[in-house]
């Protein structure tokens, strides 16, 4: 499909001409002599691209809170901005990235017409809106100006450009839209706020897996929508067998609920009922990241829980593929470790690994991720 949506932005490109406003601080002066007085945030993908976008959309609606600010986006996006405040409303598509094969282009037309009929002065479109798609979709919101990128043509129809770098991890991208907007660059932490409920749901979940006794909690995320991300079953099992010959130590899985025969293969494996638990299933976006904050470590590879647990201060150890360019989504730092292979066929961005292989992931081995997850737990170390 590449090819066909190239060739298509190379047609618009050349014969649908769209009025481009390059001066210098254009937007900025539109927005001080109140010509710009709705914004339309527009996010449609999936969880670690609107978490990645959290830091940016909390700048503009702190800083520009006064305007009214809505945002399009889907069911998990819905799920992620819910707590935000001073956005005004949200459109919500409930079927667009719902799931494979269900992506559905009638509800998100009907949703169009109605935010036509609200005449948004700006919509803007995130780093991660490359596909043609997207800078089609907020042409039809009808927003006078459209801010996004133009990446190979595909963003002939917005028309205020910022840069696309793709040098840079996907939360310092998004900040180069901030000074079109005369905003400066915020902290680049992941934003996704709990309520009290939500903190309580998790603190009482604790509670039932830690016991009386003060045991190390070790929550593992690893199930992704992508084959090449994912480890091997018979690594997780012989990662787990080491944590269990500590008799402090309790497992936890996170996961969805089309990953619970994954989990629960891995979890039978272990024989360890009293010491391993799956909670597959039964958090929300917002709890799970309440009860990461209350673990010891967590242990992710490439997934959107991963960006969720780099939304808490708890430590992490991620199995980094390499289909994708270092550091794009996520920054190792001194609570994140990234275990990460430098392999010939790396940057391959496929779904599916091209040579059958995983070689990428295959040379992350079970003892280097139980040395990186020690580094974070010294008493264990010590008692090793």
């Amino acid at each position: 499909m590449r090819p066909l949506y190239t060739l298509l932005s190379k047609i618009g490109t050349k014969f649908f001409r769209v009025k481009r406003y390059d001066e210098p601080n254009f937007l900025v002066k539109q927005i001080q002599s109140g010509n710009v007085k709705k914004i339309l945030l527009i996010q449609l993908q999936q969880l670690g691209d609107n978490l990645v976008f959290t830091p940016t959309v909390r700048q503009i609606v702190e800083r520009l809170g006064h305007l009214q600010i809505d945002m399009l986006v889907n069911s998990v996006g819905y799920d992620v901005y819910k707590n935000f405040p001073r956005i005004d409303r949200f459109y919500v598509d409930k079927t667009w990235y719902w799931g494979k094969g269900e992506r559905k282009l009638l509800p998100l037309f009907k949703l169009l017409w109605q935010i036509r009929k609200q005449k948004y002065d700006l919509a803007i479109l995130d780093t991660s809106c490359v596909a043609l798609k997207y800078p089609v979709i907020a042409f039809l919101t009808g927003a006078r100006y459209r801010l996004g990128v133009d990446q190979n043509d595909r963003g002939f129809l917005n028309n205020v450009i910022y840069p696309y770098n793709t040098s840079q991890s996907f939360v310092y991208q998004n900040f180069d839209l901030l000074p079109y907007l005369g905003l400066n660059k915020p902290d680049p932490s992941l934003w996704l706020p709990t309520t009290d409920a939500d903190k309580q749901a998790a603190q009482r979940l604790m509670r039932s897996i830690r016991g009386e006794r003060s045991s190390r909690v070790i929550v593992i995320h690893q199930g992704s929508n992508w084959e090449s991300k994912k480890w091997f079953f018979e690594n997780w099992v012989a990662l787990c067998q080491k944590f269990l010959l500590f008799p402090d130590v309790k497992l936890v899985f996170s996961g969805a609920a089309r990953e619970r025969e994954q989990v629960n293969c891995i979890v039978a494996s272990l024989r360890s009922p009293d010491r391993v638990f799956s909670l597959v299933g039964q958090t929300s976006i917002h709890s799970l990241k309440a009860f990461i904050e209350l673990s010891d470590l967590f242990i992710t590879i490439d997934s959107g829980p991963m960006h969720i647990g780099n939304a808490t201060s708890a430590p992490m150890v991620v199995l980094m593929s390499g289909i994708d360019y270092e550091n794009r989504w996520i920054e190792p730092c001194e609570r994140v470790k990234v275990l990460r292979k430098d392999v010939a066929c790396k940057y391959c961005l496929s779904e599916f690994c091209p040579t059958g292989t995983k070689e990428c992931m295959k040379l992350i081995t079970v003892e280097e991720v139980y040395q990186a997850a020690l580094s974070f737990l010294p008493e264990l170390a010590s008692a090793n």
